[in-house]
């Protein structure tokens, strides 16, 4: 006879039921929980946490270099690199603060330790170019900016710096297609628009020249720069029939009232234009002044010559002619 189990009975087989059940869910629960803590600390990007004190070095380091504060934009990247010394962008912001101090030496040495720890960097190769464009490295600065524009073909501040190469090296043509990509990738870009401008002019391309600077004068109407190259344009271009020197006169002042009058080259603009108009008094104290601002770049005095051959011009023109000891009296008289 088959004993059926009364309610106690079944309730207390029930229970255990739920007791087996619940300890299967627990351990379940147990081996869910453990795998989610695990995939946590394996691919949480710990490493964002722990470099935040290297990211704000690396933000306020890039703030000093575009704030123009070269000493401590260079100070503030090492500091990022003693965090961590593999780091392309801190080499990269850093070789630019020492291109503005003026040490190519060590701006060399840190676009070249970026691409140690980046070999494919396209902004490695495009810095270590123009370090090299302003060491006189014309050839090996052609190399790396074009291997900077192979890495990264939409990099329009590269084809630009290359185009600037090209003419230096007086590859103009070569030059021309850098910088029409430059302009095709980004057509506001001033200086890319200014580049041509010059490189129209070394062609005897007068017109477009014109074009460019009118465009660029347009696009920043209060950039000191930007006035004076078309000041300089004006006062200098092959073809006669654009040559204003009245016009270049009044670029020339705004770009030095713009400028605060701290500009060299700016100065020198100014000093030209003044000459053309038969001033060569106020050509001769503009150029001192200019030839000043600019030995504080060169001490050595290498980026003054021309200037100093203009001073001597301006100067020449200046000079008042007297005859010493010339006898308008005759010497002799028979009455």
């Amino acid at each position: 006879m088959i004993q059926c189990p009364t309610p106690s009975a079944e309730r207390a087989i029930r229970d255990r039921h739920s007791e087996r059940g619940s300890s299967a869910y627990t351990f379940f629960g147990v081996i869910i929980l453990a795998a989610v803590v695990v995939g946590a600390v394996v691919f949480f990007p710990w490493s964002d946490v722990f470099r935040g004190g290297e990211d704000k070095l690396l933000n306020d380091a890039n703030r000093a270099l575009n704030a123009g504060k070269w000493k401590e934009a260079a100070a503030l990247f090492e500091q990022s690199l003693k965090t961590n010394p593999a780091n392309p962008v801190a080499h990269i912001g850093r070789s630019r603060a020492f291109v503005q101090l003026g040490d190519l030496d060590k701006a060399l040495e840190e676009a070249s330790l970026a691409l140690k720890y980046d070999p494919k960097s396209a902004a490695g190769y495009a810095q270590k170019g123009v370090v090299e464009k302003l060491q006189g490295k014309t050839d090996q600065a052609l190399k790396d900016l074009s291997e900077a524009v192979k890495l990264n073909p939409g990099y329009s501040w590269a084809h630009a710096q290359r185009a600037d190469v090209c003419l230096r090296a007086n590859k103009v043509e070569e030059g021309i297609e850098s910088v029409n990509k430059a302009l095709q990738l980004k057509p506001g870009f001033v200086e890319a628009l200014l580049l041509r401008a010059r490189i129209y002019t070394r062609m005897g391309n007068c017109k477009e020249a014109y074009e460019d600077f009118t465009k660029a004068e347009q696009l920043r109407p209060n950039d000191a720069i930007s006035l004076q190259d078309k000041a300089w344009f004006l006062l200098t271009c092959p073809d006669e029939k654009l040559q204003n020197a009245a016009q270049a006169v009044e670029l020339a002042k705004k770009a030095y009232t713009l400028s605060g009058g701290k500009d060299g080259l700016v100065l020198e603009t100014l000093a030209e234009a003044l000459f053309r108009q038969g001033d060569p008094q106020t050509a001769v104290e503009h150029q001192k002044k200019a030839i000043d601002l600019q030995l504080k770049k060169c001490p050595d005095g290498s980026c003054v010559k021309e200037m100093r051959e203009r001073l001597l011009k301006y100067e020449l023109a200046a000079r008042q002619e007297m005859r010493k000891d010339y006898e308008i009296l005759p010497l002799y008289s028979g009455s």
